[in-house]
């Protein structure tokens, strides 16, 4: 009988990936994705770049790449971020690239956690991070949030008890799940706070350009004066997920050690896709391809919330996301999140994510997240007039 590795004891299936399973099957609608919509991918302008790059770079395409990343994509990137977003220019800063977002959580945290220590998280934060950390042995602290996201003298409480606090994980802007963001004045207390203590902050964010309403907030990183931020950043929710493009933004000493992880790993990221995404971000506006973006977004937002208003408000309310791909329902005290889903998934057949998925400590919480970027209108009219059934007969079964 195989006996595997403690490091993967009580560690379970995302309960967001397994709800993939079901979406696209005939008869059910889907608010449980987090990708964003498939109209938006730039097929066109990839289909016509793909023959240059083969003909041109074939040689060096289909070789081995360089472990962090191709140089002219990274230049590329680092210059976008500098100028657009003012941040990356520190002398002792580097861009490096990844295969995803997600391989910058799991890197970091084999490069930082060992057995018993502690990563600082949001109440309510992603499972794809959370399982990376605990892949590791990690124990999972989530401070209180507000509606204006973590909330700082609670962060000082938590770091002030947990000694063994490696770093803060943080989706500051249109957060997963909940859709909120960090005002800035906020975001300087818990960079502050962070300073004071000496931890990393793994600032993750995947979903910032792509604002619908509000005015913008600058990333964290903006802050950084010394090293105690790291921006993970991604091509996923802006291009195209399949081209596993994601970014880190940090320290030199830090990045290094990231980078023999990925030796590890994979060796290096697809050097096919990373000169798709440069000749992309070359060729095409990409400013103009995320305000397109924004455009399909703003509308199914707007038309999710105004459908839950009529649809649900008198029983539950919910965030009002300025931007990203998802919001949150806050169910009543006392109801199962994890019940409600499951009613919703086996009666309506409506997929939704109960909030027990982004809890930092798996309590069956009573909330569910919404994905609106994925639907299409008249699925959002059709998936909220279900889950307005779905919740009036199950609070009246309970």
């Amino acid at each position: 009988m195989l006996e595997f590795a403690s490091r993967l004891n009580g560690i379970k299936p995302s309960i967001a990936r397994e709800m993939y399973k079901v979406i696209g099957k005939p008869g059910y609608i889907s608010f449980a994705s987090g990708a964003p919509s498939a109209d938006t991918f730039p097929n066109r302008e990839m289909a016509e770049l793909a023959p240059a790059i083969y003909l041109e770079r074939g040689n060096r395409v289909n070789a081995y790449g360089i472990t962090e990343g191709d140089p002219e994509l990274r230049e590329m990137l680092r210059k976008r971020y500098i100028d657009h977003y003012h941040f990356g220019s520190r002398e002792a800063d580097e861009l490096q690239i990844f295969t995803g977002a997600q391989q910058i959580l799991d890197l970091t945290a084999k490069a930082l956690l060992n057995e018993g220590d502690v990563v600082v998280v949001d109440e309510h934060s992603y499972s794809g991070a959370m399982t990376a950390f605990r892949a590791y042995g990690a124990k999972l602290v989530g401070v209180p949030m507000d509606d204006s996201g973590m909330i700082p003298e609670e962060l000082e409480k938590v770091l002030k008890t947990e000694k063994k606090a490696k770093f803060i994980y943080l989706i500051p802007t249109f957060q997963n799940p909940m859709g909120i963001s960090i005002p800035m004045e906020r975001r300087k207390e818990i960079y502050d706070i962070a300073v004071a203590y000496d931890k990393i902050i793994f600032e993750d964010s995947p979903y910032f350009e792509l604002r619908y309403s509000g005015d913008y907030i600058p990333a964290i990183k903006t802050l950084d004066t010394d090293g105690h931020v790291l921006f993970a950043g991604s091509l996923s929710k802006i291009m195209a997920p399949g081209l596993r493009i994601g970014f880190a933004i940090a320290s030199r000493e830090l990045l290094a050690k990231l980078t023999l992880g990925k030796q590890q790993q994979d060796l290096s990221s697809n050097p096919f896709a990373q000169q798709m995404a440069f000749r992309y971000l070359s060729k095409y506006d990409l400013d103009e391809h995320i305000a397109q973006c924004c455009d399909l977004y703003r509308k199914k937002r707007d038309v999710m919330l105004e459908c839950l208003e009529k649809e649900i408000g008198s029983m539950a309310h919910f965030s009002h996301p300025e931007g990203g791909l998802f919001l949150w329902i806050y169910l009543p005290a006392g109801v199962s999140g994890n019940g409600l889903g499951t009613y919703l998934l086996e009666k309506k057949k409506l997929t939704t994510i109960p909030g027990s998925a982004y809890h930092a400590a798996g309590e069956d919480i009573p909330a569910l997240r919404l994905n609106f970027s994925v639907p299409s209108i008249e699925e959002i009219h059709i998936g909220v007039k279900l889950l307005g059934e779905g919740m009036r007969e199950y609070l009246d079964s309970v």
